[in-house]
């Protein structure tokens, strides 16, 4: 990078520009596919033939719809093999979740060097996305699915700014390995935005629905900040409270302890819920975890700073 494209980036950053710092990363398209089932789900009266075809047309959305439905998650007496089944038993938001998870899984780039894990990565996205499903079944149960769809993509950004911005961002991962402060809190000190806006502009830019874009956009805010922005009555507490727990990277007792708290004052949610709400992320994680070619390693290393934080309220885990 030249002396004046450098001085560009700089500007750039220090403004939010993301049209020019993502101009340099080549964002991956969501394939064809995939944008048609994501603009057939979230019509007012979704076409359960229309999706069958679109899903049935490409063999790898077949496959890890059928997958899904026949995890242990399920546990169903008898195995599904038909497309169409499948969509009626999943319903139209999971199956939203399911195409959109592993899509972006397989969209997102992969940034160089040692800073960036990716199974690390993976494995903090859907335990987050798994926990802000499991806290809205408790306060908005119709919106659970899009609270699990918001966390799977809330945090696209890091890969995509670690990957086109590396020189500018790369200091502030480090300085969030370093200090375990909170990612979001270092970037706003350093530039006046962060990743949760960057990531909104970046589903913009994949034309997803403007309240998708809001909830990512929110999910790094306070509780005041979500209010003052018309969000209170959304998932957006749901999301921003699963936000808060800690990176299987960096464990940090104090995040967990804010989040049950977090989740008590946003969403009244006491205490005494959390060994059932640590069973059901452990349990779901783990039937669909090898699906996104993850290990259980980094979920242990979670679970325990959770289960930990759960015990110091003298409460009991759920085996």
């Amino acid at each position: 990078m030249g002396l004046l494209d450098t001085l560009k980036m700089h500007s750039a950053v220090a403004d939010g520009n993301f049209d020019v710092m993502f101009a340099r990363v080549k964002l991956p398209p969501l394939p064809a596919a995939v944008a048609k089932v994501l603009e057939e789900v979230n019509r007012e009266d979704p076409d359960v033939l229309k999706l069958e075809t679109i899903i049935g047309s490409e063999l790898e959305l077949s496959v890890r719809v059928l997958t899904t439905i026949n995890s242990s998650l399920f546990a169903l007496r008898n195995e599904v093999t038909s497309v169409r089944h499948a969509i009626s038993l999943l319903g139209f938001d999971r199956v939203r979740s399911v195409i959109l998870g592993y899509s972006v899984h397989d969209a997102l780039p992969r940034p160089p060097g040692d800073l960036f894990r990716h199974e690390a990565y993976w494995t903090d996205t859907l335990l987050r996305s798994l926990l802000a499903r499991s806290l809205a079944r408790r306060c908005r149960p119709d919106e659970a699915e899009a609270a699990f769809t918001a966390m799977l993509v809330a945090d696209v950004a890091v890969p995509v700014l670690l990957t086109g911005c590396q020189t500018f961002y790369e200091p502030m991962l480090t300085e969030w390995r370093r200090s375990r402060r909170p990612l979001a809190e270092i970037e706003r000190e350093a530039n006046g935005w962060d990743h949760g806006r960057a990531g909104a502009w970046i589903l913009r830019s994949w034309k997803f629905p403007e309240s998708m874009v809001a909830l990512v956009g929110a999910h790094t805010s306070t509780p005041g900040q979500i209010a003052a922005a018309g969000l209170g009555d959304t998932v957006a507490p749901c999301i921003a409270t699963a936000s808060l727990l800690p990176s299987s990277l960096c464990r940090e007792p104090a995040r967990c302890d804010a989040l049950i708290d977090r989740a008590f004052s946003s969403l009244d949610i006491p205490p005494a819920a959390w060994p059932g709400i640590h069973a059901e992320v452990r349990d779901e994680f783990r039937s669909i975890f090898a699906q996104f070619g993850l290990t259980s390693r980094h979920m242990e290393a979670t679970e325990e700073v959770l289960g930990a934080a759960i015990r110091r309220r003298g409460l009991e885990l759920n085996d």
